[in-house]
């Protein structure tokens, strides 16, 4: 039979190795610990709902402005490029209303011997519905026009952006002006907004 004495004896032995075994089995715990603590939060953002959204917001921001670049981008001397380019931003209605009027807009372009130059200025997504595929982008743009016979005129506007999800992006499916639009005489200074 042990008695209380020897046990307490047993009990209070240090281990092999000595202090520097106890740090190192410590040292051991507290690694293992950070590493699930860093497994958990690395799961967990990466199956975080919100980062998705702000991926998608992203996206569709940069395809908006690259896109009023484009639908207001264009060169009478290349005008089936620049509509071919304007169709390849467009989807749903306003695609259907390019392909229908190309054969217009062409002709108005090229009468008019002008081109046309854009720069956003800032832009930001009003709405979102991941689940439809649907958003709504503001941008701000300034569009300097130049015709051959006569002097640059500066455009400053606003325009809402109807966004449409598509297989490799996203794509405007109707613009519409905001607010005013200003212009004035010369090229549209570079980081300029509109009034």
């Amino acid at each position: 039979m042990t008695s209380i004495a020897t046990t307490r004896t047993a009990l209070g032995r240090t281990l092999p190795g000595g202090p520097l075994r106890t740090a190192i089995l410590a040292v051991a715990v507290v690694a293992f610990a950070a590493m699930g603590w860093f497994g958990v939060s690395w799961y967990r953002a990466a199956h975080d709902t919100s980062l998705s959204m702000g991926m998608d917001r992203d996206a569709v921001l940069r395809d908006a402005q690259r896109s009023t670049l484009t639908l207001n981008t264009l060169d009478y001397r290349r005008v089936q490029d620049g509509l071919t380019l304007w169709e390849q931003s467009a989807a749903g209605s306003l695609l259907a209303q390019l392909r229908a009027n190309r054969h217009t807009y062409a002709r108005a372009i090229t009468d008019s011997a002008a081109t046309t130059t854009a720069q956003v200025l800032d832009a930001a997504v009003a709405s979102l519905n991941e689940g439809a595929g649907t958003a709504q982008v503001l941008v701000g743009v300034d569009v300097t026009s130049q015709a051959d016979q006569g002097d640059p005129s500066c455009v400053h506007r606003r325009v809402r952006l109807d966004m449409i999800r598509v297989r490799g992006g996203w794509k405007v499916g109707t613009l519409a002006p905001v607010g005013d639009v200003y212009s004035e005489p010369g090229p549209c200074p570079p980081g300029t907004s509109p009034k």
